[in-house]
């Protein structure tokens, strides 16, 4: 098996047109990541900051306390002042500690201001008194009884809390804050599973593989008649094809690794990039409660949307383990993609008609599916997840588990099809 599988990935190299193909993929790579890396220098490593409002809330009907807790909020505000410079000036270690401290002050503060019960709506709330004890902050909850009237705005919690998390997870592992548009060896492959692939994948596997059947037509109706080998045929095809592009897509990311390692090192494949839990670990739609639009805001390698601010499902996950599970739904988008051109190419006469269907039926997914929809239906729709990384960061209201299930059902389905194809070959 394994020598027709190798002879058919070194025939389809050796092809002139499949060079040139691989040649501009390559360029449109490196152009990619010459602009991600200009950008990254005006990019801010986190943009979403709070703050405590008070003024609204507060009664004065006990003089000492209150001014024991304007004390306290003249404190935070220098904590803030100081923090915002050392952003600006690039020291990270103290901007970060910054950002756990003021983090933990807003979640605390939106836990004691807020009329939802603690023990069934605060998650985390063990790790973030933890923090508060670690970091020597004030227990503002002691001042609770000041409050005139508690809030049904509570879902900014979940945004501090995150933060909080976030920024102590940096400051433990020695981490320097990155953008989202930062390039290394440890986020390059993530930023191209991104950036290009989505889109390019799939035009990848059409232009390169849509000329297989007139090449294996020579060959194809004589294997076909050996014994014990027709019912292997298909797997081979399928093998050796699914193979070749992935040689194609990741054998260049290994390439920018190896090259980028010397220039900023590996440090950060243990750097925190937040994702959707609920949409991992199950059969998740995200319920977006009627909201008909997605305002980006970037959380470091996460472009986290408004409502994933107000979720307590955000949980965080190391860079390494995060490329992992998205080139893991790259492969299995692969498989699909390779199978969906190969039973049309079967089905059709024409190699054209079967490539035009091919870009006609993912391009019409895609339009069904894009970024913001919210259509519960389109749980169903393959191309919902072209992007495994939005799927599993939580940008798509489509999670990562669905879409290992979804497409690779659809997969199973293609490649009973294409075994059916196979059996009706006239030999």
């Amino acid at each position: 098996m394994w020598t027709y599988v190798l002879f058919n990935i070194k025939s389809n190299l050796k092809r002139k047109e499949n060079l040139i193909l691989v040649v501009l993929f390559i360029i449109c790579e490196i152009a990619l990541l010459f602009i991600l890396n200009t950008k990254s220098f005006t990019e801010s490593p986190y943009q979403t900051s709070l703050g405590i409002s008070i003024a609204s809330v507060l009664q004065k009907n006990d003089p000492k306390l209150y001014q024991e807790f304007m004390d306290e909020v003249n404190l935070i505000r220098q904590t803030i002042d100081k923090g915002e410079q050392d952003g600006k000036e690039k020291n990270w270690k103290s901007y970060c500690e910054y950002k756990v401290k003021v983090s933990v002050l807003e979640a605390q503060w939106y836990m004691v201001t807020s009329n939802m019960p603690n023990d069934s709506y605060f998650e985390h709330a063990d790790v973030l008194e933890e923090l508060r004890k670690e970091y020597g902050l004030p227990d503002l909850s002691q001042y609770e009884k000041l409050i005139v009237q508690k809030s049904n705005d509570n879902n900014l919690y979940f945004c501090s809390m995150q933060q909080a998390r976030y920024f102590d997870y940096l400051l433990k592992h020695d981490l320097t804050p990155i953008t989202y548009s930062y390039v290394d060896a440890s986020s390059v492959s993530l930023q191209i599973a991104r950036y290009i692939l989505p889109v390019v994948l799939p035009l990848l596997v059409g232009l390169l593989l849509f000329q297989q059947r007139e090449r294996r037509a020579k060959t194809e109706k004589t294997i076909l008649t050996i014994s014990g080998v027709k019912r292997k045929y298909v797997r081979w095809n399928l093998i050796s094809d699914v193979l070749f592009v992935l040689l194609v897509v990741f054998l260049p990311i290994l390439v920018y690794m190896i090259v980028l390692v010397p220039f900023k090192g590996v440090s950060n494949l243990i750097y925190p990039v937040l994702y959707y839990k609920p949409g991992f670990t199950g059969f998740h739609y995200w319920d977006t409660q009627g909201l008909d639009h997605i305002e980006l805001v970037a959380s470091g390698l996460t472009n986290m949307s408004v409502n994933q601010f107000t979720t307590p499902g955000m949980e965080l996950m190391p860079l390494w383990q995060c490329t992992l599970f998205v080139t893991f739904g790259l492969v299995l988008s692969t498989t699909f993609y390779v199978l969906l051109i190969t039973v049309l190419s079967k089905l059709m006469k024409n190699k054209y008609l079967s490539l035009l269907v091919f870009l006609v039926v993912l391009g019409l997914c895609s339009f069904a599916s894009p970024l913001g929809n919210m259509q519960k239906i389109n749980t169903f729709n393959p191309m919902s997840y072209r992007d495994f990384g939005m799927n599993l960061l939580g940008t798509s209201y489509f999670g990562y588990f669905a879409g290992i299930v979804i497409v690779g059902l659809y997969s199973v389905i293609l490649y009973l099809v294409s075994k059916w194809c196979a059996k009706k070959v006239r030999v």
